[in-house]
């Protein structure tokens, strides 16, 4: 056997140990859209790094950024009568140009395995660094019905910076394509603990995130 065969015999025996070995490591990479309550969606793009510590547990550290425009606040008026009937709520905005960055670490469980889709489950733990305009509500009355309406004073935002502690739950759904690559679907709901100053666990700070992604082992 010359050198060239025996080189290339080497490297597709090395080539199958190495893909056959079960690797520790893997990474993601996503799109997808954030849909925080009473607020516009926006879109996000992540990044995640795994490690295996069983088939069937993972644990992972991902980073997310997204943006969004509104958040939106409802009200109705205070008087009302068969002339002018209460048609609302009526909305308007208190916020927008919303941007999210999130660091967080996890861990991944494996639910369910076969061979189309296998069911997973993410737990994760971080910190989110939020930044928005926010604005005043001014009192204004409408001229056709007299009652008062709330605009929002988009001469003078204040811009808002803030860390937060953070926790997200979800289902993943993935399908693999060979032994290094997979495809994968994600829902995830997570809240950002006292975000724009509101409750502990609040609408306010809640988000959902669909997005599609791959899976590569390293």
């Amino acid at each position: 056997m010359n050198k060239k065969k025996l080189f290339l015999v080497t490297y597709v025996i090395l080539l199958y140990s190495f893909t056959s070995a079960q690797s520790k490591y893997s990474i993601e990479g996503s799109l997808g859209v954030i849909s925080p309550i009473n607020s516009s969606a926006g879109l996000l793009v992540s990044g995640q790094l795994n490690y295996s510590l069983t088939n069937a547990v993972q644990l992972f550290s991902n980073a997310l950024y997204g943006s969004w425009d509104k958040y939106n606040v409802y009200y109705h008026y205070e008087y009302y009568t068969s002339e002018h009937p209460d048609t609302g709520p009526f909305k308007t905005f208190t916020a927008d140009d919303h941007s999210l960055v999130s660091i967080n670490l996890g861990s991944r469980f494996l639910l369910h395995e076969n061979k189309i889709v296998n069911l997973l489950f993410d737990t994760q733990i971080g910190l989110s660094f939020l930044s928005f305009n926010k604005y005043r509500l001014n009192q204004v009355v409408n001229q056709e019905t007299g009652q008062i309406d709330f605009v929002p004073d988009v001469i003078s935002p204040l811009k808002i910076n803030e860390t937060l502690l953070s926790f997200g739950v979800g289902p993943v759904f993935e399908r693999k394509i060979n032994s290094l690559f997979s495809l994968y679907l994600s829902a995830k709901l997570n809240t950002m603990i006292n975000a724009g100053d509101t409750d502990f666990i609040s609408k306010r700070g809640t988000y959902f995130i669909v997005s599609a992604g791959f899976t590569h082992m390293i």
